[in-house]
């Protein structure tokens, strides 16, 4: 630095050569939400936000993909479907009411629910009910809307076949799940199966207010939309929701190497995969530091070693999955394929150091700040915090789970975080799976261990 330079950074007083301190977390009030359960067993938050003159809706399902059985994609098609017409309107008349409104109704299923969104002005929550209730109690299952749903799904395994990315997110499930209904992927022959009958049994079965939750987030006040609620939904039926025994998940106890041969590849899709944990363990908050100091993003370990570092890719992550019933952590990268094997190894390197060495205060006091300010931020979307009330729920999360969630983040210790990393991070017995051209990739992973090769539509190859 020149003396002028020098000069000028400390012109005011302030050492402008250096980051300033993190100021303390401001406090955040998260407001607790109104709770109401009808006679029926639905069960009802409504937060108020008069800030704008809006409103959101969210209808959540205790039952997902998890209940597909035999039949991959049923989940998915249903909530598909939702939106695309009741007994009374068509799908074109239902997408034009909604848009005069200037409101979304939306759903959309993931392995352990199943949700349908309605937002829009709150001067029209009565309105915005009443699609709700016709989306999620009335829907038509026309023949014409099935086939072409069905005919988009097609089209989208297609393109996913041919996404790296996605085949190597299924063989993860695949390999971590086994005959668990996690493993489960939709293929051209379940989608084709599926029947509107299919549907009608599953939203019969499932579609139960004694199964559901309702949130309720925006300007409204909790006891006229209460009545609104009541008038839309307190005539459903209660019942009996399915319940089923899973499988457990396959024991994994060393490391191994999976190799998706894909001879139109030019770089190798890498994914480290391990076992995770479920969506209420307790240690969840803390743990999503480590991640964040191995993988979370640009400032992550990852990202520093294999883009920085090495320059192997434009950039490598790690992320934490929970699920109801379990979850699976994974690192990934997109490298050229001649130094797929350095950057597995850099990868694990990775692994391996935040397990065995206390994480710099000052590099974990980054990423905590970082997570706690984007978590106390999030609370200005609608839609988030109707889904946050319904995963405490959803999940059996204790009282209090939110509102001390970046204050835990915050108190993360050196100590603590290598603690989390050996109790959460197995580097001995992590899949490595790879996405890529096996003439190129699979002399190299041979070297790391054996390989299992896999074609496209993830079969063993002889």
């Amino acid at each position: 630095m020149t003396l002028a330079a020098s000069t000028a950074a400390f012109a005011d007083g302030v050492d402008r050569t250096r980051a300033p301190e993190a100021g303390p977390l401001p406090e955040v009030k998260i407001p607790t939400p109104v709770t109401e359960t009808l006679a029926n067993g639905l069960r009802v938050f409504i937060l108020p936000d008069h800030r704008q003159p809006t409103v959101t809706f969210r209808l959540l399902i205790k039952s997902g993909a998890y209940f597909d059985g035999a039949k991959p994609g049923l989940a998915d098609l249903t909530a598909e479907l939702l939106n695309k017409g009741t007994s009374t309107l068509s799908a074109d008349e239902f997408a034009s009411q909604t848009d005069f409104l200037g409101a979304r109704v939306e759903a959309d299923a993931a392995d352990d629910s199943l949700d349908l969104t309605a937002s829009g002005l709150s001067r029209d929550a009565g309105a915005l009910l009443g699609f709700l209730k016709g989306a999620a109690l009335d829907p038509a299952f026309r023949a014409e809307e099935v086939e072409k749903e069905k005919t988009r799904t097609l089209a989208d395994l297609a393109q996913k076949r041919a996404n790296p990315s996605d085949l190597a997110a299924r063989l993860r499930d695949q390999l971590l799940y086994g005959k668990h209904p996690y493993g489960a992927s939709p293929t051209p022959e379940s989608v084709r199966s599926l029947t509107r009958e299919d549907l009608a049994a599953f939203h019969s079965a499932h579609f139960l207010p004694n199964n559901a939750t309702l949130a309720i987030v925006g300007d409204v006040e909790p006891k006229e939309v209460l009545k609104l609620v009541q008038a839309a939904f307190g005539d459903w039926k209660k019942g009996e929701a399915p319940k089923e025994e899973a499988a457990s998940f396959p024991q994994i106890e060393k490391a191994s190497f999976h190799l998706v041969d894909r001879p139109a590849s030019v770089q190798s899709n890498v994914l480290v995969v391990g076992k995770g944990f479920p969506r209420n363990n307790p240690d969840l908050p803390e743990a999503s530091v480590v991640n964040s100091v191995l993988g979370g993003g640009f400032s992550g370990r990852l990202f520093a070693n294999l883009r920085e570092k090495n320059g192997y890719t434009y950039g490598a992550y790690s992320h934490f999955l929970p699920k109801k019933e379990g979850g699976s952590f994974f690192a990934s990268a997109q490298v050229r394929n001649e130094v797929t094997a350095a950057a597995i190894t850099e990868m694990m390197k990775e692994i391996t150091r935040i397990t065995s060495e206390p994480v710099p205060t000052t590099e974990l006091n980054l990423q905590k700040t970082y997570l706690a300010g984007n978590y106390l931020l999030s609370f200005e979307n609608n839609a988030r915090v109707a889904q946050r009330l319904q995963e405490a729920d959803l999940f059996g999360l204790p009282d209090g789970y939110y509102e001390t969630y970046a204050k835990r983040l915050m108190a993360v210790t050196p100590d603590v975080a290598e603690k989390l990393a050996q109790k959460y991070l197995a580097p001995g017995e992590m899949l490595t799976i790879v996405v890529g051209k096996a003439e190129e990739v699979r002399p190299q992973l041979e070297k790391l261990g054996k390989v299992t090769v896999y074609d496209e539509d993830l079969n063993v190859k002889k």
